[in-house]
């Protein structure tokens, strides 16, 4: 009888040990995952911004309207509104409560206009072809991983998401 009590505590504590390992590895996947998405929807609403920075002399021109998409502003309010959505100071810095662990780089931002298209690019194995007027970027956010996830993958401390979109103004006519 003593035996098999003995028996059901390893098995018990062997349990126990893998709930808690299990625990942990779901906690750093819905961390980075959670990360990934306010850096997705960060990035949609600055392109979205962006793209809404239409000329509206060229869109309402009688005879030849077009939808031009002003570059200076729509490039500055593609910083600033991904600024003030990661919490970022004007260098790309975090600050404190920011998803971001390190700078955010933008590492691609485009204004595609009408006599650019089809627009292709690429960014190192990731391609893609635009065909409407739009505004598109990537973006690098640095993530800090837990010690479990540094020890079960042997990764750095510090490792990075990229981030894409690409969006266009919503013009009616």
């Amino acid at each position: 009888m003593r035996n098999q009590r003995g028996s059901v505590s390893i098995l018990s504590l062997f349990i126990i040990m893998v709930l808690l390992v299990l625990l942990a590895y779901v906690t750093d996947v819905a961390r980075l995952q959670a990360i990934k998405i306010h850096s997705r929807h960060s990035l949609n609403l600055a392109l979205r911004a962006a793209s809404a920075q239409i000329d509206m002399e060229a869109y309402n021109d009688a005879e030849n309207p077009r939808l031009v998409i002003k570059e200076a502003d729509a490039e500055a309010v593609f910083y600033q509104i991904l600024r003030e959505n990661l919490s970022l100071n004007t260098n790309n810095e975090p600050y404190a409560g920011s998803a971001a662990d390190g700078r955010v780089e933008v590492c691609y931002f485009r204004v595609i206009q009408e006599g650019d298209l089809p627009y292709s690019y690429s960014y190192g194995d990731y391609s893609e072809t635009i065909n409407r007027v739009s505004c598109t970027g990537i973006i690098k956010v640095p993530v800090r991983l837990s010690p479990f996830a540094r020890f079960s993958t042997g990764l750095p401390e510090h490792t990075y998401q990229y981030v894409h979109s690409t969006v266009g103004p919503e013009a009616r006519k």
